[in-house]
């Protein structure tokens, strides 16, 4: 019986130290982006877009988000979220990345690919929004 006590207080021991270095690992992943700058577009593509155009699109995106300078990125469609007043589901892709430092991101405004994304594809968008923020607190 005294081993068994013994076995069940170790395990709810290692239990707790466990948990605690997970929060302690989640909360730190989370707090990784406070004080980057966030970086949002959002494209509206024009009506007639081809499925060709679009998988060339796409494909721009994906080499845009691989510029060196980028900590990191994600790119993203309209969600199935219901239709509200404050709710934009009109745009076609949004991007979003993220950047250590505004060098950082000056370097990516700047940076070839970047241009010739722009330039490659601005034919096909009937407009482009951009949200830049730094990034006080996560969760």
């Amino acid at each position: 019986m005294k081993i068994t006590l013994q076995l069940l207080s170790f395990a709810i021991i290692c239990i707790g130290v466990i948990s605690c270095q997970q929060t302690e690992s989640q909360s730190s992943e989370t707090e990784s982006t406070v004080g980057l700058l966030q970086h949002n577009v959002y494209f509206y593509l024009n009506d007639g877009v081809t499925s060709e155009e679009i998988a060339q699109f796409e494909t721009g995106l994906e080499e845009l988000v691989g510029i060196e300078e980028v900590y990191k990125a994600e790119v993203g469609v309209p969600g199935s979220t219901e239709v509200r007043d404050v709710t934009d589901h009109s745009f076609v892709y949004s991007i979003f990345t993220w950047f250590e430092t505004i060098d950082d991101y000056n370097v990516y405004a700047d940076h070839p690919d970047h241009l010739e994304f722009i330039d490659t594809y601005n034919h096909l968008w009937a407009d482009v929004k951009v949200y830049d923020s730094e990034l006080i607190f996560n969760r």
